[in-house]
């Protein structure tokens, strides 16, 4: 994955977008680590209901 990821460079932007985001939304907030991935799999399900 992380090849891939490497591979392409808007892919990798993307990522460390995401990866940006998540920091901010846990130190503006102070959730754990399992509040992010459940914020990221809820938001991969409403990607994925929104096709």
């Amino acid at each position: 994955m992380f090849e891939a990821i490497e591979a392409n460079g808007d892919v990798k932007d993307c990522f460390q977008k995401i990866i940006g985001a998540c920091r901010e939304l846990k130190s503006k907030t102070g959730c754990p680590n399992d509040d992010v991935d459940r914020f990221l799999e809820f938001a991969i399900g409403k990607w994925v209901e929104s096709d």
